[in-house]
């Protein structure tokens, strides 16, 4: 089981703490950063997440997490994800990855520095239609699909 930090109360981290909490189930979000008190409060709240905080480097810092999940605004992604790579932690960012072809390489750098593992969110997996066109295709809507490889 892993243990998150989402930073971010906005959309998309409500849509990524919606998908770890209903579909991956063993993986919870252990802490919520968001920069005003009312929305964390009310955020972990509604999620049943046991910490939140309005200081971003505490969040990211937060020892009782390995992972960290950047839904903040684009402008901050690049500085966020060196900063948790360089505190240990599992650094997995939401589109956009960076403003550029040269924050992202940053980015790469420093996760790679760090040994930590990274990954970028696509907010498409668990989306209704989605899940909806996965069980149509497994009750054979398509005929028999075959891995190849």
């Amino acid at each position: 089981m892993h243990k998150v930090t989402m930073l971010g109360t906005g959309l998309i981290g409500r849509f990524y703490t919606q998908a770890l909490h209903g579909q991956r189930n063993r993986d919870r979000v252990d802490t919520i950063f968001s920069r005003t008190a009312e929305r964390a409060k009310a955020f972990a709240a509604e999620w049943s997440i046991p910490r939140w905080t309005t200081d971003l480097d505490q969040a990211i810092e937060e020892p009782e997490t390995d992972t960290v999940i950047i839904g903040l605004p684009n402008n901050l992604h690049k500085e966020v994800a060196i900063q948790a790579a360089e505190a240990g932690k599992a650094v997995l960012c939401t589109k956009p990855l960076a403003r550029d072809a040269v924050e992202a390489r940053e980015m790469l750098d420093a996760v790679e520095r760090a040994g930590v593992f990274a990954g970028y969110l696509e907010d498409l997996v668990y989306t209704p239609k989605t899940l909806k066109s996965i069980e149509s295709i497994q009750n054979g809507a398509l005929g028999r699909v075959c891995k190849l490889g």
